[in-house]
């Protein structure tokens, strides 16, 4: 019988040991694991999209880490009031149908970011018909920073690390005039909350969002607190000395959660120095009714410089156009943010809404939509027009009607809501105009709101009845007391026939600068109501954003909504393509199709520009009581 030598068997019992080495070592070798599976799947993913394919092809993956985190963690369990909705389970065709729009909506995203990408990376913004660049926002790469939210929340981690390779390069001490506003809800914000969903393991993140707020801080040293609207990191001063309510009421958000994350107190200090000015405020200051704050302030003086207060655009040739009184949304989040535990936050908020319902608000007769014009506070008369940037209001009331157990602000929340996807459904392309007017409407009551003629009559008949002292009605806010209604999945759902528009309405402004403001209360209505035809209305806004805004490299702005006679749809499209597309409109529309539970309500609070701040029971306490 043959038998092999003592040194060959010593050789094969050697290669036997070094094989099994081997096999262990790639098991536990990092670049064997499941998350680097994930990774090239995506990166699947992500070609097929980019290559433009008929259908979007889903691989399925799951992904047990970065779901928790989408999902809250699990462990998050407010003392506030749920405000979601009790979402059924969703029927297998349903779902098909829902996750075919998500999928939609991801490739379309990724098209424009493939074309800043490609034309733009690292700039602020792509102009979208040129290919070229545009930098109003300190050529820090607004774009950029403004997405990597989006690109977490769907799920793009290859995309993301490709952002990240110019994130640490961004210098924030340039001699430039930059809006402290903008930089703070478009890149502190974007760092933030990009910190927080990666799971804090991209410490670069931190280190840059540190160096722009300290870079910014000494924009806060005037005789008030407040900190001018323009700011020059390179020079450390400002070329003007005033502000709008907007940009001093928004950095409350952001200054908390970067003091928890490096425990530095400074940044929520500044944030509740401001809020606890605001909260000060009278007559003296220029605050006319209470709870209503006019729009321009000076930050020497600490006090308002006119009457008017605005839920939507504010035009100066100083500021641009932002919002207005976006102030009181911050309120009610940083309330939902601090879990109830800052009760100033609240009482503000509720102020606020308190005086809008009795004094701003306007009802439009025939029709189930409500109005919220600009209001002189001191003359106490509105406006007769409304802008798009008003529409993020139905989402604030809508939440604050869950959190503050308010029904009537739910009923106000959807009729404000209705006017705004009006402006969409009766334009020619389907796009909503930035301003429109109508000057036949009446005063909010409560009592009359959504009530026919007839309905009218009949409740006034016991007026006219011998006994109407015995029979006469109370009188209480008409608001239907309903219980929540099971979500109903319809794969065939239509949209009720639109009305045609009032004789009186007109619209003023006709672009539509890709603005989210109506999507975002679309999404939020959906969380809370489970009402299928908020879906519906985005998918529709979706596909007309699809049809008239794409370009070949991205997505651009429109010059006439009520314009689809136009041979060539670029005649109509404006050179602009502003970061919130990326960082808000899309990832509204995207999170409007995605499972109930991901990125919830409940669990998470978005700053102004739509980026997610996990909710923590973190000891707010050490941060507001050091001041």
């Amino acid at each position: 019988m043959y038998s092999l030598s003592r040194k060959w068997r010593l050789s094969l019992l050697s290669m036997f040991f070094i094989l099994v080495f081997i096999q262990i070592w790639l098991m536990l070798s990092p670049s064997f694991n499941n998350k680097d599976r994930i990774i090239e799947t995506s990166s699947i993913n992500e070609t097929l999209f980019a290559n433009n394919e008929k259908q979007p092809v889903l691989v399925h993956t799951e992904k047990p880490k970065k779901q928790y985190v989408l999902n809250g963690f699990g462990g998050f369990s407010s003392h506030l009031p749920t405000i979601q909705h009790s979402f059924n389970p969703e029927p297998a065709a349903y779902t098909k149908l829902r996750e075919k729009r998500r999928l939609a909506i991801k490739k379309s995203f990724l098209h424009g970011w493939n074309g800043y990408k490609k034309y733009a990376f690292g700039h602020d913004e792509l102009t979208p018909l040129s290919n070229g660049t545009n930098d109003p926002f300190g050529g820090w790469g607004a774009t950029l920073v403004d997405s990597l939210s989006t690109l977490l929340v769907m799920d793009l981690e290859s995309e993301f690390n490709a952002a990240m390779r110019l994130v640490h390069r961004i210098n924030f001490k340039v001699n430039d005039d930059v809006s402290v506003f903008e930089s703070i809800i478009r890149y502190l914000g974007g760092l933030l909350s990009a910190y927080d969903l990666s799971e804090r393991k991209y410490r670069p993140l931190m280190v840059q969002a540190e160096k722009l707020a300290i870079a910014l801080l000494p924009a806060f040293d005037t005789p008030s607190g407040l900190p001018a609207h323009y700011w020059n990191p390179a020079k450390n001063q400002s070329a003007q000395r005033d502000t709008l309510i907007a940009e001093v009421g928004t950095v409350q958000l952001e200054f908390l959660m970067l003091s928890q994350f490096t425990q530095n107190p400074v940044y929520g200090q500044k944030a509740q120095a401001i809020t606890d000015l605001l909260d000060s405020m009278g007559y003296e200051h220029g605050i006319y009714i209470k709870g209503l704050f006019p729009t321009a302030l000076d930050v020497d003086k600490g006090h308002f410089t006119d009457s008017k207060t605005t839920f939507g655009a504010m035009g100066d040739s100083a500021f641009e156009v932002i919002n207005g009184t976006l102030i009181q949304q911050y309120f009610l989040k940083e309330y939902l943010l601090t879990d109830g535990k800052i009760p100033q936050y609240g009482r503000m908020y509720k102020d606020a809404v308190r005086s809008m319902k009795q004094h701003m608000l306007r009802q439009i007769p025939g029709y189930d939509m409500l109005m919220l014009p600009p209001f002189d506070t001191q003359r106490e008369l509105p406006e007769d027009y409304m802008d798009h940037l008003t529409c993020f209001v139905p989402g604030m009331l809508a939440m604050g009607s869950k959190t503050f157990n308010e029904p009537e602000d739910l009923e106000i929340a959807k009729g404000l809501l209705e006017t705004c996807v009006f402006m969409y459904r009766t334009s020619a392309t389907g796009l909503s105009p930035e301003t429109w007017y109508i000057d036949k409407t009446e005063k909010y009551n409560p009592m009359t709101y959504n009530k026919t003629k007839q309905e009218l009559k009949k409740l006034r008949d016991w007026w006219y009845e011998d006994d109407y002292e015995v029979n006469r009605p109370v009188q209480k806010i008409a608001v239907k007391e309903r219980k929540e209604e099971s979500t109903r999945y319809d794969v065939k759902y239509k949209l009720p026939q639109v009305k045609s528009r009032p004789p009186s309405l007109f619209f003023g402004d006709e672009r539509y600068l890709l603005r989210p403001e109506t999507i975002e209360s679309l999404f939020i209505l959906y969380r809370i109501t489970g009402d299928q035809k908020y879906q519906e209305y985005g998918w529709e806004i979706f596909q007309a954003i699809e049809k008239w805004c794409k370009t070949k490299s991205a997505f651009a702005a429109i010059q006439n909504v009520d314009r689809d006679d136009i041979e060539d749809i670029e005649d109509n499209q404006i050179d602009s393509m502003e970061s919130f597309l990326f960082a808000e409109t899309f990832k509204y529309l995207y999170l409007l199709f995605s499972p109930p539970d991901v990125v919830s309500l409940d669990k998470f609070v978005f700053n102004t520009e739509a980026h997610p701040f996990l909710r923590r029971h973190w000891n707010w306490d050490k941060i507001i009581n050091q001041i």
